[in-house]
């Protein structure tokens, strides 16, 4: 359904229940927005080094100081 269609039949509407799915769509784009914005978790010291294991090739296990 395109967005004119769609506008036509909501008009149809009693007004109350116009309002009712403004509000609805203005809440499902606030949620949109506010899940986009969260920001980056951080990684832990842990995290960050076993995503390097296996990008340097060595026989023996290598320590934080290495």
């Amino acid at each position: 359904m395109s967005f004119d269609a769609l506008k036509d039949e909501v008009q149809t509407l009693p007004l109350e229940l116009q309002n009712n799915i403004e509000m609805y769509a203005l809440f499902v784009i606030d949620q949109f927005r506010k899940s986009s914005q969260k920001p980056e978790r951080k990684q832990t010291a842990a995290e960050i080094i076993h995503g390097l294991t296996g990008i340097i090739k060595t026989d023996v296990p290598l320590t934080m100081m290495d």
